[in-house]
């Protein structure tokens, strides 16, 4: 099983911007399992919130949303 840590957005109930949070993930595509690209950091700003996330484009062509990440352990 393979993991990686990256930095997403964090978002509250209602879908709004909190800040950014790093997590541990299972690194397989939710669609169909294969092992998904090299993660890049980017810029972002949404609301007043100017930070890093990391972005990828999956091999298997399939998009991997933040939202259907399975996390797994606890980030350091």
């Amino acid at each position: 099983m393979k993991t990686k840590k990256v930095t997403i957005p964090a978002r509250d109930t209602n879908g709004f911007l909190i800040g950014f949070k790093e997590i541990n993930v299972l690194w397989e595509c939710p669609t169909c399992g294969g092992e998904m690209g090299n993660p890049q950091l980017m810029q972002y700003t949404e609301d007043g919130f100017f930070g890093q996330i990391h972005t990828w484009e999956n091999p298997c062509g399939h998009i991997a949303h933040y939202k259907n990440l399975q996390i797994v352990g606890d980030a350091e």
